[in-house]
């Protein structure tokens, strides 16, 4: 209200032409021009801004997924024989199949286990997401709280394969309490963990989710990521120093083991480093 009585004042304090003597005589109306008001300019600038974003928003469409295939860069298909580790098969539990499947989800594990270390085995899970990436592909850490696993360390760790290059990996350090005999028995174990898309690997859950919204938005493309996790379980020792010896061992046989096993489910369309 206050504005337009401003308005209006300076309106009526606009010179008029009061010039009669021509044709018609008529006034010529108000000689200076009439200010535009802050709050029409505002609008007007937001009013262009939000048609942008509209715009903007439209476009996107011409970037979403152009066709429903589904290409992925891993072959879900485990080796019984790895760099000399034989393994068996192993089904994934209805409780997990539950919790990560629906949408075409598919599964592949095995138990490895060496010749030569009778009492140290590998467990090797491929997790290969369906049409809902939203259960199936998750961070680890999410499963190992639920198994009662507190994770004392997280870490990337590069893989170098020969002939290939370098990926990243992420390695967990986990630990938990579990019962043995009646009495409370420590237990610790190694957890090495990657995604895989159509041609590029990543360590991290962030990784993958930059890389996934990337390739939709830019490329058109709704690939499948698979996910791998690799667990060993290291052996209670006695002491403190025999348990950090035995963490390295452990720790230096499952890198052996990721650098073999890599080739075998990685598709030759997956860029290394």
């Amino acid at each position: 209200v206050a504005q337009a009585s401003r308005l209006w004042g300076q309106r009526a304090s606009c010179p008029q032409n009061q010039n009669t003597d021509k044709p018609g005589g008529t006034p010529a109306g108000p000689t200076c021009k009439m200010p535009v008001p802050l709050f029409l300019r505002m609008t007007t600038r937001r009013l262009f801004v939000l048609l942008a974003f509209v715009a903007i928003g439209l476009s996107a469409v011409f970037l979403l997924p152009k066709s429903a295939a589904q290409p992925t860069g891993i072959n879900l298909v485990l080796r019984d024989d790895v760099g000399g580790w034989v393994g068996r098969d192993s089904e994934f539990t209805q409780k997990e199949r539950d919790v990560l499947g629906g949408g075409g989800t598919e599964f592949a594990r095995k138990i490895y286990e060496h010749p030569q270390w009778r009492n140290f085995t590998l467990q090797v899970s491929v997790v290969l997401s369906g049409h809902d990436m939203s259960n199936s592909i998750h961070r680890p850490e999410r499963c190992l709280d639920a198994q009662g696993w507190t994770v004392l360390a997280s870490e990337e760790v590069p893989i170098v394969v020969a002939d290939r290059g370098t990926f990243s990996t992420t390695r967990l350090h986990n630990r938990r309490t579990i019962a043995h005999e009646g009495k409370p028995l420590v237990q610790e174990a190694l957890t090495y963990y990657w995604f895989v898309g159509e041609n590029e690997a990543t360590a991290s859950h962030w990784g993958r989710f930059y890389a996934d919204n990337r390739d939709r938005l830019l490329r058109g493309v709704n690939q499948r990521w698979a996910f791998i996790t690799i667990t060993g379980v290291i052996q209670p020792r006695a002491t403190e120093e025999e348990r950090a010896a035995i963490t390295k061992w452990v720790d230096t046989q499952m890198r052996g083991f990721i650098r073999d096993l890599a080739p075998t489910i990685h598709k030759d369309s997956l860029r290394y480093e």
